[in-house]
C-alpha cells in the first residue's frame, strides 16, 4: 500500500470519527440511556410476571393527565418504572399506586376505562424499559413546568447528580402555570416562616440569591436567612422560583414555574410530544 493511499485513508478515518470524539467530549458523563430493566423482558404478547403492570398503571395515572399527548404519557411511563426498580434495589416503598376505586374518583365514571386503557397501554409499550446512567438505575425527577430552565440536584442541595443538568425549556413560558401571584400579611408571613423578630411594612430589608437556572437558593430577611425550596414549602408555593417584595402593605410573591424544577419538565414533554417527538426523544 503506498504512502499516498495511506494517508489519504487516515484522513477519511479522522473525518468520519471526529464528529463522534467532539461530541462525546462535550457530553462527557453526563449520558443516560434507556435500557431493559434486568427484572423484566421487552417481550410483547407474553409480558413477564415481574412486570408489576397494574402497581405502575396506578402510580402513572397520579402522576399525568391521560389528556397529555402519548409520547409524553409513555415518557413518563418510563420514569415510573425506573424509579419504581431503583426502590426496589434500595429496599424502600414504591410510590402511591392509586386503585381503581381511586382512579374512577379522579377521572370520574366516564372516563375510568378509557383513561384506564391510554395508561395500560402506554406501560405495555414501554415495557422493561429503565433509564440508566453508568450502569445504574437514575433518580428519575419530574415537576409540571419550569421556570423557563430546569435545575441540577446539586443547586438543591443535593449531591451532584450528573445526568439531571440544567436544561432550557423556553416553551414553559406558554403554560397556563407557568406564573402565580400570592399575597400575605405581615404577620402571616412572619408566622409561617417563624421568624425570629416581629417586622412591620417599610423596616426590614428583603433580599433573596439565585441559582444559574433562577430558582431561589436562599431569602434574608432582616436577621433571618431561609432556605428558597424551606420557604417554598413552608408558605406552600408552587415552584422555588419566586420574586418576593413589599407591596402597598403586603408581602407580594411571584412564582415562576409548578414544581421544583429537577429532571423532566412534564409541559415541556407534551410540548415536544406535540411536535412529533417520541418518548426516547423526551427522555434525552
Amino acid at each position: 500500500m503506498s504512502e499516498k493511499f495511506k494517508t489519504i485513508l487516515a484522513i477519511l478515518i479522522i473525518l468520519i470519527v471526529l464528529p463522534y470524539i467532539i461530541t462525546y467530549a462535550i457530553q462527557g458523563n453526563a449520558l443516560f440511556q434507556i435500557g431493559e430493566a434486568d427484572k423484566t423482558t421487552d417481550s410483547s404478547d407474553e409480558e413477564s410476571d415481574r412486570e408489576p403492570t397494574e402497581l405502575l398503571i396506578g402510580i402513572l395515572a397520579g402522576q399525568i393527565s391521560m389528556d397529555a399527548p402519548v409520547e409524553a404519557i409513555k415518557a413518563q411511563a418510563v420514569l415510573v418504572r425506573t424509579e419504581y426498580w431503583r426502590r426496589m434495589e434500595l429496599g424502600l416503598d414504591p410510590e402511591a399506586s392509586l386503585s381503581l376505586e381511586e382512579l374512577g374518583e379522579l377521572w370520574g365514571s366516564s372516563r375510568l376505562q378509557t383513561n384506564y386503557e391510554i395508561a395500560g397501554t402506554a406501560v405495555k409499550e414501554t415495557a422493561g424499559e429503565v433509564l440508566t446512567y453508568e450502569g445504574g438505575l437514575i433518580r428519575s425527577a419530574y415537576h409540571k413546568v419550569s421556570a423557563g430552565a430546569t435545575r441540577t440536584m446539586e443547586q438543591l442541595g443535593g449531591e451532584d447528580t450528573p445526568y439531571l443538568v440544567s436544561a432550557l425549556c423556553g416553551t414553559d413560558i406558554t403554560s397556563p402555570d407557568y406564573l402565580a401571584v400570592r399575597f400575605f400579611e405581615f404577620e402571616e408571613f412572619g408566622k409561617a416562616l417563624g421568624l425570629s423578630k416581629e417586622f412591620e411594612s417599610g423596616e426590614t430589608q428583603i433580599s433573596s440569591e439565585t441559582d444559574g437556572a433562577g430558582y431561589v437558593e436562599s431569602v434574608t430577611i432582616g436577621e433571618d436567612v431561609i432556605g428558597g425550596d424551606e420557604l417554598r414549602e413552608a408558605l406552600d408555593l408552587p415552584s422555588p422560583c419566586f420574586y418576593i417584595k413589599e407591596v402597598e402593605g403586603k408581602i407580594r410573591i411571584v412564582t415562576k414555574g409548578k414544581g421544583h424544577g429537577i429532571g423532566l419538565s412534564q409541559y415541556a414533554a407534551c410540548e415536544q410530544a406535540k411536535g412529533g417527538a417520541d418518548y426516547e426523544e423526551i427522555l434525552a
